[in-house]
């Protein structure tokens, strides 16, 4: 493994003290999977707002079912995935974006919520079509947070890191570990990564939960 950085003397160090911090924050994301043991309602819309909790205005606006389905394999075209809201949280726990197509590829967003009724980034994890009907997770994201101080408005509420690894089918690949304030980056390539388990079935329509 070969790590290669900027020449600013503030660097994330990639220690087993900061990638288990990490790790810790993508385990304890709670979404509350009671929803898992019913029929899930999706929502769909064209463009999904976090931080509104609601489909972006005008031509991105919600949708039925039917544009759904047109949309979902037509390439182009923009479309996200959104479930009902947790009542114990206010929030989606996730929402999916659709990358439109024959065979769709798919990002998966999850969220926490530091207060009901706001939703921040936990996770992002996009699985590519490899176009026979299989997925394959290339670029997964954790995103960690300081604080929340609710008399901030929700937007204020900001990652304050990120962890982000990229992968391919060879078994190669990078992470890059990122700080924002003050920025500093470092990149650890990889040689053997352990791919068996990052490979999914693309799901029949309703079941995208089953990529969470």
């Amino acid at each position: 493994m070969s790590v290669a950085g900027d020449t600013k003397p503030r660097l994330i160090v990639a220690d087993t003290a900061h990638v288990q911090r990490i790790a810790a924050a993508y385990r304890n994301v709670d979404c509350n999977r009671a929803w898992d043991e019913e029929v899930i309602e999706w929502h769909f819309c064209r463009r999904f707002n976090p931080w509104t909790r609601d489909a972006a205005p005008d031509e991105h606006s919600w949708i039925d079912e039917q544009e759904a389905r047109r949309r979902y394999r037509t390439s182009g075209e923009s479309l996200t995935l959104v479930p009902p809201v947790d009542v114990k949280t206010g929030i989606a726990p996730y929402y999916i974006v659709v990358t439109p197509r024959e065979h769709p590829s798919f990002t998966v967003v999850q969220q926490v919520s530091p207060a009901f009724g706001v939703g921040a980034k936990a996770s992002e994890i996009w699985w590519k079509s490899l176009g026979d009907g299989r997925l394959f997770s290339h670029i997964a994201s954790v995103y960690e947070y300081g604080i929340y101080n609710p008399q901030l408005p929700p937007q204020v509420f900001q990652p304050v890191a990120k962890v982000q690894s990229h992968n391919n089918e060879d078994g190669t690949g990078w992470t890059n570990f990122v700080e924002f304030n003050p920025p500093s980056r470092m990149r650890a390539d990889r040689d053997q990564v352990l791919v068996d388990e990052m490979y999914a079935a693309e799901p029949a329509w309703s079941e995208w939960d089953a990529l969470v």
